[in-house]
């Protein structure tokens, strides 16, 4: 579990990496930009910055809501207790995945300020060096490098471990250098006891995401023979 340092009597630090000399000022892109640490940005579930400092390699991911409530409330959050904040959440399924060995980011720190009520919350993971998006790759000239058999497998392994992935898509896969399949974005994601259902579900979920970027990118497509090795990977 993290390890929760109170910073000021509405700011909180959850601490993962324990040997990182961890402080509110990394979970602020202005810090890191005078460090000329600052390597870039991004976008998904929240906001997203990349860090390349003489601590690590780092991503910044400030969390923001979605829907129809984002309009009125980008960024607070009920707070109904420290163990059910977004970071806290996160940072502890990641610690547990990490301890079952599966590939996904290593967890540094979490971050949530309280405000009448509601709390402002960013986490922070290592970088997974050298790693594409599934989006990425199959929009660029290695698409047939590819190994579906593999990210299939992966997808698998997480799902008999009993890790439910919320929001399973082409953008949340990475594959490094050497092949490795990794997963990433945690966020409202949670252990469950494997069933049949939510796995099948899940994988609907990702093909679904597939053929919505093939409908949208000239240059995006998974032929079906692609797919059936994700599937052929999967189902072993």
């Amino acid at each position: 579990m993290p390890q929760p340092i109170k910073v000021s009597s509405n700011t909180f630090l959850l601490k993962s990496d324990q040997n990182q000399p961890l402080t509110t000022s990394w979970f602020d892109p202005e810090f890191w930009q005078s460090q000329k640490a600052l390597t870039g940005t991004g976008t998904g579930r929240g906001e997203v910055w990349f860090i390349n400092s003489e601590f690590g390699r780092f991503v910044i991911r400030r969390y923001r809501r979605g829907g129809l409530i984002a309009k009125f409330n980008k960024r607070g959050f009920l707070f109904t207790g420290q163990q059910n904040t977004r970071p806290w959440l996160e940072l502890s399924l990641l610690e547990h995945m990490r301890n079952l060995n599966l590939p996904v980011p290593k967890p540094i720190g979490g971050l949530y300020t309280l405000k009448k009520g509601f709390y402002k919350a960013e986490l922070l993971t290592e970088t997974i060096d050298h790693a594409e998006d599934l989006f990425d790759l199959i929009k660029s000239d290695k698409k047939d490098q590819i190994a579906w058999q593999e990210v299939g497998k992966v997808i698998k392994h997480f799902h008999t471990s009993g890790i439910y992935h919320s929001d399973l898509n082409c953008h949340n896969i990475m594959i490094d250098k050497q092949g490795k399949v990794w997963v990433i974005d945690f966020d409202k994601c949670e252990q469950r006891t494997p069933d049949p259902s939510w796995m099948q579900s899940n994988i609907d979920r990702l093909k679904r995401s597939l053929d919505k970027e093939s409908g949208k990118f000239s240059n995006f497509y998974v032929s079906e023979k692609q797919w059936q090795a994700f599937l052929e990977g999967y189902h072993g």
